[in-house]
């Protein structure tokens, strides 16, 4: 196909599915590399601070760090020799310790299963950081039947809309003031909590089916 052709230019379907891969891919290199001691060593900031950027061995993981855990109250006051000294040595220590990536004895190796539900969740919110959300519209009130797939999907793109363009998270966190049981939760609540219990699931299952 020839350069400025039409035909050559990637729809927004296509891109979208580009992008979930190239994530994807990323989100398990990084964490799988972190069995290796190098990882560790080129981390960058706030782990060491003479690392270039063009060398940061894990960009994924560094970008959530900083946006999501280094602001975290508690945490951005920590003496930087926490994460300059000790943090490495856990991390490299967990490293050397060799913790099983297979199966043992039919059963799930430490490390595999801990990996993948990382990844899992690291790769969810990278594709939110880095691709954003695009606004629509929900349905206020509505009531969500779980054991209905439809429901369940509408459900979660709904909890987004609100969570991110209204106020459900204060509804969420004046409700969980009140009571500890899910079942006391809006309808919506519910729903998306299903959604992300079977995303979860079918993440494990994925990424140990293609191991």
């Amino acid at each position: 196909m020839a350069k400025g052709d039409p035909s050559s230019e990637l729809s927004f379907e296509q891109l979208h599915a580009l992008f979930d891969i190239l994530t994807h891919h990323e989100t398990y290199a990084e964490i799988e590399a972190f069995k290796l001691t190098a990882t560790i060593k080129n981390f960058g900031d706030p782990l060491q601070s003479d690392t270039p950027a063009s060398q940061i061995s894990s960009p994924l993981v560094s970008i959530l760090l900083h946006k999501f855990v280094l602001v975290l109250p508690g945490l951005r006051d920590v003496n930087p020799e926490f994460w300059s000294q000790h943090i490495p040595a856990l991390a490299t220590a967990l490293a050397d310790a060799n913790l099983s990536e297979s199966y043992d004895k039919g059963s799930i190796g430490i490390r595999r299963t801990l990996s993948t539900a990382i990844a899992a969740i690291v790769e969810s919110v990278s594709r939110g950081v880095l691709g954003g959300f695009a606004a629509g519209t929900s349905s206020p009130g509505r009531q969500y039947d779980t054991a209905k797939p439809e429901d369940v999907q509408e459900a979660w793109n709904d909890f987004l809309q609100q969570l991110i363009t209204g106020d459900l998270l204060d509804r969420i966190a004046a409700k969980a003031a009140e009571t500890d049981q899910l079942s006391e939760h809006e309808s919506l609540v519910q729903a998306a909590h299903q959604y992300l219990i079977i995303m979860f699931v079918y993440l494990i299952y994925a990424r140990m089916s293609s191991d």
